[in-house]
């Protein structure tokens, strides 16, 4: 099976341990991936030990998932966090259905390099396993575009919302949106 995966990239005016100290306190991603987000697309839950996590730190999330009645079911574990440059987490996922349940495993992968004036944050997903899949991630056209453009603009949200949570905790003006989109 060829990965499906994705990729966003934008400047932030924090500097690089603050953006890794955000991402590695698992408890904020209820509100940058959660309360900020639209209520199609966003975390409902997270159970995560208090603190900075670390490779091995493993967590348990629910999510909604647009365009359906579906929940995500999530179990987790961080794979890589190397302050202030890499934080990585592979998701085990389970959509609930009535007749069967989609299952996949997706990397979340985040690096922060140092900039004049901040950092450049990339974050990517790449899906490492897939049964079951809804409809628009089974039909070969549908699921690449879901992948090109949906999935993108969806955790595009998310991620907006990390970058700005790490300016504000800097003390720093988020860089205007064109400016932050060039990397």
């Amino acid at each position: 099976m060829k990965q499906s995966s994705m990729h966003l990239t934008r400047l932030s005016s924090a500097p690089p341990d603050v953006v890794y100290d955000l991402l590695a306190d698992l408890g904020t991603h209820m509100t940058w991936g959660g309360k900020q987000q639209t209520s199609d697309f966003r975390l409902l839950s997270l159970e995560a030990p208090a603190g900075s996590a670390t490779a091995g730190t493993t967590f348990t999330s629910t999510g909604s998932i647009p365009m359906s009645s579906r929940r995500w079911e999530d179990r987790s574990k961080v794979t890589a966090a190397e302050r202030p440059n890499t934080f990585e987490f592979v998701t085990t996922a389970c959509a609930r259905g009535t007749r069967r349940s989609m299952e996949a495993t997706y990397r979340h992968r985040y690096e922060i390099a140092a900039t004049p004036g901040g950092s450049k944050v990339s974050y990517s997903m790449t899906q490492l396993t897939l049964s079951n899949p809804l409809l628009r991630l089974g039909l070969p056209v549908v699921k690449t575009l879901t992948w090109r453009f949906g999935i993108p603009f969806m955790a595009g949200r998310g991620f907006r919302n990390l970058v700005a949570g790490a300016d504000q905790r800097a003390g720093r003006e988020s860089l205007p949106r064109a400016q932050s989109n060039r990397v």
